[in-house]
């Protein structure tokens, strides 16, 4: 689900933004200060720090399903949890940053409610549109002040951005938990010691979207 929450915001951000993929990238990682050091061009961070549910939306009426005749289940309604991200901008000049930022601000800004069928992957099977609570300050559910000094990192201008969506608690997972993996390929003059003799190439697992059993391998 959370995966699927940061592609359907990418998605927005790209579309509605009108953001260039191929010269803007946007990150779900922690910024952190070695995060930050490693960039090298401009960056769109959507980090998500926070995961509560909203006791507003809590419905407590439980419902049953006729099964089979005179058989029933009965369930409780999914619970809604509100997903809190910081949304910063990151490049050289200050300039391109603000740029960025109010771009970004502007792509979601107009958009109280996501559609489940505009959502990527398990989102779509939502059964109520998601809210959006975009730079409101009602929303915050931490104080950004000391969000940035845990991440020890210089605190940068943004905007906070707030998804509520349904956890049905009655559900089954299926599925990896584990979604990439990279592997050292390399030449060792005397294996058995399991230290390679040159540069070691690392290579990126990740399942394949229509089998998860299935491995694919990129270069990195």
């Amino acid at each position: 689900m959370l995966q699927d929450l940061d592609k359907t915001l990418e998605k927005l951000f790209i579309q509605q933004g009108k953001l260039n993929s191929s010269d803007i990238e946007i990150s779900f990682e922690q910024p952190t200060r070695e995060w930050s050091g490693r960039l090298n061009r401009p960056t769109l961070n959507c980090f998500c720090f926070d995961m509560r549910e909203n006791l507003k939306l809590r419905n407590m009426e439980m419902t049953t399903t006729p099964i089979n005749g005179n058989r029933g289940r009965t369930s409780m309604p999914p619970r809604r949890m509100d997903l809190s991200y910081l949304v910063t901008a990151w490049a050289r000049k200050i300039e391109d940053e603000h740029q960025l930022l109010w771009r970004a601000l502007g792509a979601i800004k107009g958009i109280p409610n996501l559609q489940p069928e505009d959502c990527e992957g398990s989102m779509r099977y939502q059964n109520l549109p998601i809210p959006l609570l975009v730079a409101d300050p009602s929303g915050m559910g931490i104080n950004l002040v000391d969000l940035w000094s845990v991440m020890d990192n210089q605190m940068r201008l943004g905007f906070t951005v707030v998804a509520t969506v349904e956890l049905d608690t009655q559900m089954g997972f299926e599925g990896p938990l584990v979604l990439e993996a990279f592997v050292r390929v390399g030449e060792a003059n005397r294996p058995e010691r399991r230290k390679l003799s040159r540069q070691p190439e690392e290579i990126r697992i990740r399942p394949k979207p229509d089998d998860s059993d299935s491995p694919e391998a990129e270069d990195t």
